[in-house]
């Protein structure tokens, strides 16, 4: 349930990316990077989960006043992949 749940918020975060032009280039390339490392450390086990969880978290603030959607999905994605223990 948690995975389907993560990759359902992957998505929307894409989609997100997609569809929002206003983004600047640092915002979009952060953000397709903390993409990737959810992938990555949702299928491994390994010592950078709290950097990346710290990562999300950032990133979560930033978007916080221009992109609330955004900030909403990376919380999600934070507690997600909490519950599934990444």
């Amino acid at each position: 349930m948690s995975d389907k749940k993560l990759h359902q918020l992957l998505t929307q975060v894409h989609q997100h990316l997609q569809k929002k032009s206003d983004l600047d280039e640092q915002s979009q390339a952060l953000l397709k990077q903390v993409l990737d490392d959810v992938k990555l450390a949702s299928t491994s086990k390994d010592d950078q989960h709290q950097d990346l969880s710290d990562r999300i978290e950032q990133q979560a603030i930033d978007f916080e006043e221009a992109h609330p959607t955004l900030s909403e999905i990376l919380r999600q994605i934070m507690d997600t992949l909490g519950r599934i223990g990444v």
